[in-house]
């Protein structure tokens, strides 16, 4: 018999990691990376957890964070200008506060579910989590709630999926290592990418890559590469804090860092979770003054691919963004989607009407690709789970453009 009880929880510090193993089975590395986000902090974020208990034991999990999400962020010259005239006037829609299901970084967003329970109790849980969110969102003054960054493999109920609506957003690259070395993948490219990716290794003898899970000597130059690289992002949500990339390799199986040099100095890094299920490219962070001369992206590509081969790693999640230019690497995409919900009764409405042309206007400003109905129809919600499950990144990949 069930004994289901709800809880908006703050801190995670009251459920054990095999508890949120459970929640969240391997191969996800979800639980870790909750436990280590909630003690390092995300700058312009509070996060959170509704927990669903079953007498003592947890079976659902929706990760929450809060924000403001101020438009005029995001855009330049006189779109800023106007967006910040229209956030005064307008806070709830141009400057909403949002309560958010999901991670603040990662590929997709993921909630957890004890895979034990039976579809009766899931669905009763879920219709409590939900209930709980809408009644918190009132609680808190939330302008919006947002279900976000969610695919096919994030486990959202269907049932949530209907009192949402929908906008399509950045897809997550992946690229399948069903070839036997580096030379293999090269000659599966077109003719032009292989003569751009040979040229461009012909600096390579003057890198150093160094791998190593122990960073404490470099430490202070991380995190200063990674907050130059997020001041040049266009779309920095939020900035992590210098204990995440400290703690990382300590917190989260998998985790590691490349070290890239020149001239014994540290000119780039790339952290990335290796599992035998999935190679995840979490940051790639440079200057890019050495980072354009030496094509640190694309030796960071070739370097990743190799170590996929090396270890008979099946796939390589290569993140959001950029899609061109992996396009132009052999990669696929998995589409995402964002999923939202108005309080104001009107604004939702005209959310819900207008979800084309505002999926074109935010495409512009830039905030995500404009993609096509395949795409959205592929974004389907609910279903399993697969290997090598992340976290959306607070700030976008560091790139240059791979056709110089």
């Amino acid at each position: 018999m069930n004994n289901l009880s709800c809880h908006y929880l703050p801190r995670l510090d009251g459920l054990s990691a095999a508890a949120l193993g459970r929640l969240f089975p391997k191969p996800s590395i979800t639980a870790p990376l909750l436990l280590l986000l909630e003690e390092s902090g995300v700058d312009g974020f509070t996060l959170g957890s509704i927990v669903v208990f079953n007498g003592e034991a947890p079976i659902l999990l929706l990760p929450l964070f809060e924000t403001r999400f101020d438009l005029s962020t995001f855009a330049e010259g006189w779109v800023k200008k106007s967006l910040k005239a229209a956030g005064l006037l307008m806070p709830s829609v141009f400057r909403p506060r949002i309560l958010g299901v999901g991670l603040v970084e990662g590929e997709w967003s993921e909630i957890g579910i004890d895979p034990q329970i039976d579809e009766d109790t899931r669905d009763a849980a879920c219709k409590m989590a939900f209930g709980t969110l809408q009644a918190l969102a009132v609680e808190h003054k939330n302008d919006m709630v947002v279900l976000y960054n969610f695919n096919r493999y994030g486990k959202l109920p269907e049932h949530a999926c209907t009192k949402f609506n929908r906008v399509q957003f950045r897809p997550c690259a992946q690229l399948a290592i069903d070839f036997s070395s580096v030379e293999e993948y090269l000659s599966r490219l077109s003719r032009a990418a292989r003569k751009d990716l040979h040229r461009k290794m012909r600096v390579a003898p003057e890198v150093r890559v160094v791998r190593s899970r122990t960073i404490s000597p470099y430490l202070d130059r991380i995190y200063q590469l990674y907050q130059d690289t997020v001041a040049r992002s266009p779309m920095a949500l939020g900035v992590h804090n210098r204990l995440f990339f400290d703690k990382i390799c300590e917190r989260v199986p998998g985790a590691e860092y490349m070290l890239y040099f020149v001239q014994d100095e540290l000119v780039a890094f790339n952290l990335l979770f290796v599992k035998q299920e999935a190679l995840v490219d979490k940051y790639f962070c440079m200057d890019y003054g050495p980072g354009r001369k030496y094509n640190l992206y694309v030796l960071s590509w070739l370097e990743n691919v190799r170590t996929c081969v090396e270890r008979k790693i099946p796939l390589y999640y290569s993140g959001q963004g950029t899609e061109k230019t992996k396009a132009h690497l052999g990669a696929t995409f998995i589409p995402s989607t964002i999923l939202f919900k108005h309080r104001h009764l009107l604004f939702d409405r005209l959310l819900v009407r207008q979800s084309a042309v505002i999926n074109e206007v935010l495409s512009r400003l830039g905030f995500w690709p404009t993609a096509s109905s395949r795409s959205a129809s592929d974004a389907l919600l609910g279903g399993e789970v697969i290997p090598g499950n992340t976290l959306a990144p607070s700030g976008e990949r560091e790139m240059h453009d791979q056709s110089k």
